[in-house]
Parts: C-alpha cells; sequence; structure tokens
C-alpha cells in the first residue's frame, strides 16, 4: 500500500498532512521522492470521491509532464496509482520561501518568485495555490511545488487568481516585507524570459481582481 514500505519505495516520515492529503518523504530506487496521498473524505459519496481522486491525481501527472517537456524547474513524475489514490514524484531539496524570507531582507528572492510563476504561466498552466509554502528556494531559484490544485487549460482569469492567491499569502504572512508583491509583478513582467508571453495581460487582470475583492469586502 502506498507510502508502507515496499520495493523500490521506502517511506521516511510525513512531512505534511492536510486536509485532502497526506504527504510522505521517502526514497524510490534510491532517490530521494515525495509520495502524495489523497485522504478520502467521509462526507462524499464513495463514487464521487473516487472520480474526484482520479480527475486531480490525473490532472497533477499530466502538469508535470508538461512543465518537464517545457524544461520549467519541477518536481518529476515518478508514477501514480489513481485507483489507490496516490502520486509519486521528485522531492525538491531546499528551505520553503516561507521560511527564507523570514531571515532574508533582499528582495530578490521576489523577484525569482514572480519569474517562477511566469514561467508555470507560460506553459499554459495555472497553479491553484500560489502561497510561499509551495515554492522552494534551491540553487539560488524557486521552484514550485504542489499542483493538486493546478489547471493544464488555464484562462486569463486562473493567472491573475494565481497572482491575488499570493498576494493574499504576502499580505497576511509577511508584512515584514511590504514590496514583497511589488517586487514579485516585476520579477513576473521581467522581458529577459523571451517567451511571448502576456505577462502584462495577466498582471492587469489580478489587479481587477483586487479591486473586485476591495469592493465586495
Amino acid at each position: 500500500m502506498a507510502g508502507d514500505d515496499w520495493l523500490p519505495w521506502i517511506a521516511l516520515e510525513t512531512i505534511h498532512l492536510g486536509a485532502e492529503a497526506e504527504v510522505i518523504s521517502g526514497t524510490w530506487i534510491g532517490r530521494n521522492a515525495v509520495l502524495k496521498r489523497r485522504i478520502p473524505r467521509g462526507y462524499r459519496h464513495p463514487a464521487l470521491e473516487r472520480n474526484l481522486s482520479r480527475q486531480r491525481i490525473f490532472a497533477e501527472a499530466r502538469i508535470l509532464v508538461r512543465l518537464c517537456e517545457n524544461k520549467v524547474k519541477s518536481p518529476i513524475l515518478f508514477g501514480i496509482d489513481p485507483e489507490e489514490g496516490w502520486i509519486m514524484m521528485s522531492r525538491i531539496e531546499g528551505p520553503t520561501l516561507a521560511q527564507v524570507l523570514q531571515k532574508d531582507s533582499d528582495y530578490h528572492m521576489e523577484h525569482k518568485l514572480g519569474q517562477a510563476i511566469r514561467r508555470v504561466h507560460s506553459t499554459g498552466i495555472s497553479h491553484g495555490d500560489v502561497t510561499t509554502l509551495n515554492a522552494i528556494w534551491s540553487d539560488d531559484d524557486v521552484i514550485m511545488i504542489d499542483y493538486g490544485l493546478g489547471r493544464l487549460v488555464a484562462e486569463m482569469e486562473h493567472f491573475g487568481l494565481d497572482l491575488h492567491s499570493l498576494h493574499e499569502c504576502l499580505s497576511a504572512h509577511h508584512v515584514d516585507r511590504p514590496e514583497s508583491m511589488k517586487r514579485v509583478l516585476e520579477g513576473y513582467l521581467d522581458d529577459s524570459a523571451s517567451d511571448n508571453f502576456d505577462a502584462r495581460a495577466v498582471v492587469d487582470r489580478f489587479e481587477a481582481i483586487r479591486g473586485r475583492v476591495r469592493y465586495h469586502a
């Protein structure tokens, strides 16, 4: 069973236990790996739960494959079992950006975060849960993880919502870094990417979403 020790997977420790999934670190054929196992929700009909679990696992797997094909730094897909409800991928080594931002006063990491989000968006993928906990600081760069709520065929609104999700995270958890979102957007708009992606349109949509939220608050 996924999560227990079985060759070639060796489970080491649970690194996250949420409402929707348990995330376990371990090794797979000697490689550092992460296994995400979905937790059934008791209030859902079993058939609905199975279908939802399968859909999300397949979606995350396809997202990881597309990111790899487009040479966007991300976890590498090792395997899935939609029936058992798990997905296995490589582990990205390094602290979360949430941890690093507590110690570093330089804003270059936020610039890197903006660039990382743009790289993901330029492949047509929205992340769905952009926070500093889902961003790893590795080799002087930012790598996004946890695409469980991502969309493979995203629309402009989804890209804007990704930026808004991050804005909410920074406002709530990194209040001592008032320039953070500004630096993120500078990185997102960095033209050095040369990817023909309309980043300005996404930022405009983000600003429109912020306006709607303020209006309804």
